[in-house]
């Protein structure tokens, strides 16, 4: 029988860990506000990357707070599965949003082939490989789990996921730049994709380097080879935007079926035989 005292305390936590990851998401965006022009991108650059150290200490200070001493507990530590779970989320992460790419060149808009350079990709991978590392750390690693913990697997994933997708309002303020309707597809395909990453999490045996896999490689792909919308043009972005439009649910939901396929029938017939 669950501890009922207990169960509040990681209410207690997660709630005040919530807050604070708000505070963080939001800091780059109240700072900048003071500032234009060069300063401000120079600002918010370093603000944008200084959030990383404050991901990483936030959830170490809560697994101490917990009575635990590092985040390794929080499923990144290494072990002979890591290269093997890295790939299965990767692979899935290339195919669901490799299916969206497929669908925009039929009638999106995609990132002209002239635009997508070395300099780009080697940006693009310095700027994605903290953001899938740290937020997975945080949201899946942490959040995720003591929601689990305190109400229940199903309410852990689906409250994490909604607020990962809600902390990803930068992309749509202020308010009148981006149609409501839209606004809500868009909260709605991340939180699907957070419940994605969740489930690679449970499914790989409670580590993250599955969901760290296959956030890379979806971000990868999607600031690659999509225009940054709103910030630039895309024909039809309800329907072929990667993250805005509805073929994303396509994408994630296919995203889910390969990574379940993966350790229902390939991994884990792998690990009884070895056992």
């Amino acid at each position: 029988m669950n501890d009922p005292r207990a169960s509040i305390s990681d209410t207690y936590r997660v709630l005040l860990f919530s807050l604070l990851m708000f505070l963080i998401v939001v800091l780059p965006l109240v700072v900048g506000s003071f500032f234009t022009g060069y300063t401000y991108s120079l600002v918010v650059t370093f603000l944008f990357f200084g959030s990383f150290l404050l991901m990483y200490l936030l959830p170490l200070y809560f697994v101490r707070w917990e009575g635990g001493e590092s985040i390794e507990e929080l499923g990144v530590s290494m072990n002979d599965n890591t290269i093997r779970d890295l790939l299965i989320g990767g692979i899935a992460g290339i195919v669901s949003a490799g299916l969206v790419v497929a669908f925009a060149s039929l009638g999106g808009v995609l990132r002209p082939a002239s635009q997508i350079t070395a300099d780009l990709i080697m940006s693009e991978i310095i700027i994605t490989v903290p953001v899938a590392f740290f937020e997975e750390l945080c949201y899946r690693g942490y959040m995720m789990t003591r929601m689990a913990r305190a109400w229940g697997l199903v309410p852990g994933i689906l409250v994490s996921s909604l607020i990962f997708s809600l902390f990803h309002f930068s992309w749509w303020v202020p308010i009148g730049v981006v149609p409501i309707p839209l606004i809500i597809l868009f909260t709605t395909n991340l939180m699907l994709g957070g419940i994605v990453l969740g489930l690679a999490y449970y499914l790989s045996g409670k580590n993250l380097w599955a969901p760290i896999g296959f956030h890379f490689m979806w971000n990868m792909i999607a600031y690659v080879m999509f225009p940054i919308y709103p910030r630039d043009y895309a024909y039809l972005p309800e329907i072929f935007q990667i993250e805005w439009g509805v073929t994303s649910i396509l994408g994630f939901t296919l995203g889910a079926i390969l990574l379940w396929f993966s350790y229902s029938y390939i991994v884990k017939p792998e690990v009884e035989k070895l056992e």
